[in-house]
């Protein structure tokens, strides 16, 4: 075996085994950990690896594939002292190449740079290259590139588009600032501490430290502050909380932020929470691992009045689930967005599948409760809600004309079982070419007793809401579902969870995780205040992701959802009056008629297990001229109806971005308030 490397080594052809570490720790270069193992950054969140043995010099290719939550890590292969780096963005899942060279016989050294957690390093090839080949892989770069165009130079100044070609891809690799975890310690939670009033010495008294499995009683004034396994609270936990309860005084249970910390006292991983989610904490087993609990609700336990499966398991998961059903009934749940803990050790094992379904089972009845199962690339859970049999989608599709896109999302209608009964209302705005008026009518004699066809005839100015609302007034569903003549569904059972999620008591909107053409996101959910309004969520990042604390695979409560793939009852429907015609005719539609709902007391649920493609713009294109001015007009309004609340997205962190839809930090001093 050794023989084999050293043979593919002289050859230029590197794989993982044949790359050191420095760690972290110690600082000493050694072999690298099993995939399962994760490499910790070091100094200024920086890794380090380097070659086994000397390479030749010449043309090499450079693949890294990495996962873990690291969104925007950057590598650089340098040879010796020499300053001049060969760098790339590595964003995490996908294999990510670039052309190096080497000018001389060496060993290079590889530096990722912006490694924030700890990352498990899957992959690291370096493969030695014809120098013909390596200009066409670097042509073929270039000419897709404006920057070559700007330069004015020809493919054939080999000097010139080496340049351009490293500065190219420098340029992508800082694009953007990256806020990192230290320099948001530094910069804005050390001011927020700062600021922290001072407390009544009675209040820091009022808290009793309780471990998962001590459940013995508190004052009738008193807090338990009950710690998982591992974790300890922060320096200035206690004053903050204090004050938090303080001025929100019928709190039954409060949790804030936290992060990890290792034996050197660094803090890494940070985990900002969002606003009480439910749906959340039913799938995510680590929703927090710090939680404040008022006497009244936790001398319930001593007394034995609050029992359930899972409560004395040693994560201490089946007690959050039980605690928070309670107070969540009399609204007494708060976050406080500062990290109030730090994990020392790893979180345990997680409650099976089983055990989670049977909580939910006894938390629910008499309702129908989920179907419980492991949800992938996350430790959390995929819930199926059952859907009365007979229950019926009514599927609106505008169109005009692009008879390609509504076909294909018509033919995955049939190439993915719905799992429940379907009436497709197609509602045309206007088409004027031959055969997609010779479609239309062979549509609607499609119809059948097993599947409703209908067209409705919605012409004029494309206004989206006015269409969807006029097609709305002929479907029979109780279930109505907004769909984008250019989506195609990817997944079996697409309807079934759609409906029965859109059915359960207290829902409102549902939306899909819907995937661009190379399948990265295009929409996971909406964050509002994100460029003003509003965007969606996780653009851009591989669908087989985990995305932020794993949440791209986890159903969760957010904000609101797009109307390319909405569903929603028909009750809450005609309740809402439908989408904002006169307003809101063609932008922000979908995002006012969740606020709507949210408004009305009503819940709007993400779920990733229904995927689809979504060839977003291909049937309209981008606003330019009159369109620009009618997006700034709509804009306006949704600015002006919505006011601060575009500014403080309950399903997202005050810590996080508005400009970028990456989870990223932001320098952005937050007020100490629960929410």
């Amino acid at each position: 075996m050794f023989g084999l490397h050293r043979w593919c080594a002289c050859l230029g052809l590197l794989s993982r085994n044949d790359w050191l570490w420095w760690n972290a720790t110690d600082g000493l270069a050694r072999q690298l950990p099993g995939r399962k193992s994760p490499l910790l950054p070091g100094v200024e969140e920086q890794l380090w690896l380097q070659t086994r043995r000397e390479l030749c010099s010449g043309w090499y290719l450079l693949c890294i594939r990495h996962r873990g939550d690291n969104r925007q890590v950057v590598g650089f292969l340098r040879q010796g002292g020499s300053p001049w780096r060969q760098g790339r963005p590595m964003f995490p899942v996908r294999r990510r190449w670039r052309v190096v060279r080497l000018a001389r016989p060496g060993r290079p050294v590889l530096n990722l740079q912006r490694v924030q957690q700890p990352l498990d390093l899957l992959e690291l090839w370096l493969l030695r290259l014809h120098g013909w080949d390596a200009w066409r892989r670097v042509h073929r770069r270039m000419a897709q590139s404006k920057e070559l165009a700007s330069a004015e130079i020809g493919l054939g100044n080999r000097a010139a588009v080496w340049r351009y070609y490293n500065k190219l891809l420098a340029a992508q690799a800082y694009h953007h600032e990256l806020i990192t975890y230290e320099t948001w310690q530094r910069r804005v939670e050390a001011k927020a501490i700062a600021s922290l009033p001072s407390v009544p010495e009675g209040a820091i008294n009022r808290f009793a430290l309780r471990p998962w499995g001590d459940f013995s009683a508190i004052e009738p004034d008193a807090w338990a502050v009950l710690l998982a396994p591992g974790v300890k609270l922060s320096a200035w936990a206690l004053q903050a909380i204090a004050y938090a309860l303080l001025q929100a005084p019928g709190s039954l249970l409060l949790y804030g932020d936290e992060d990890a910390i290792r034996a050197d006292g660094k803090r890494h991983s940070p985990r900002f929470h969002p606003a009480w989610n439910r749906e959340l904490c039913w799938c995510d087993p680590d929703y927090c691992s710090c939680w404040i609990v008022a006497a009244e609700l936790w001398n319930r336990l001593t007394d034995r009045e609050l029992e359930g499966p899972g409560i004395e398991t040693p994560s201490g998961q089946g007690l959050v689930l039980h605690l928070t059903n309670i107070a969540e009934q009399h609204a007494g749940i708060r976050h406080l967005p500062l990290v109030l803990a730090h994990r020392f050790i790893p979180a345990p094992a997680p409650l099976a599948p089983e055990a989670i379904q049977e909580i939910l089972r006894q938390q629910l009845a008499p309702q129908p409760s989920p179907a419980v199962s492991p949800a992938p690339l996350s430790a959390g859970y995929r819930l199926q809600w059952p859907v009365a049999k007979g229950t019926l989608l009514s599927v609106v599709i505008p169109m005009r004309d692009r008879l390609d896109l509504t076909q294909a999302c018509l033919r995955s209608m049939d190439c993915y079982p719905a799992g429940c009964d379907l009436e497709i209302v197609v509602a045309d705005n206007g088409s004027e070419h031959a055969d997609t008026l010779a479609w239309l009518n062979e549509f609607k004699g499609g119809s059948s007793a097993q599947r409703r066809q209908l067209v409705v005839p919605a012409p004029g100015p494309f206004n989206y809401s006015a269409i969807n609302n006029r097609a709305v007034d002929h479907c029979r569903g109780s279930v109505l579902l907004l769909l984008n003549n250019d989506v195609e569904f990817l997944c079996d059972g697409w309807g079934h969870h759609l409906a029965a999620n859109a059915l359960r008591p207290g829902i409102g909107c549902v939306g899909a995780l819907l995937l661009h053409d190379d399948l990265t996101v295009q929409h996971a959910g909406v964050i509002l205040g994100i460029g003003g309004i509003a965007a969606h969520s996780h653009q851009y990042m591989p669908a087989e992701s985990p995305g932020y604390l794993g949440r791209l695979q986890l159903a969760q409560e957010l904000s609101a959802v797009t109307g390319a793939c909405l569903a929603i009852q028909r009750r809450h429907w005609d309740a809402l009056g439908g989408l904002d015609a006169r307003n809101l005719a063609v932008n922000y539609n979908d995002v006012d008629l969740c606020l709507r709902a949210q408004q009305m007391g009503l819940r709007n649920l993400y779920l990733p297990q229904v995927q689809a493609l979504h060839h977003e713009s291909k049937s309209r294109g981008r606003p330019e001229g009159a369109a620009y001015a009618q997006w700034r007009r709509e804009w306006a309004f949704m600015k002006k109806r919505w006011g601060s609340l575009l500014n403080d997205d309950p399903a997202y962190s005050p810590h996080l971005s508005l400009e970028r839809q990456d989870w990223s930090l932001v320098l952005r001093q937050s007020v100490l308030k629960s929410r």
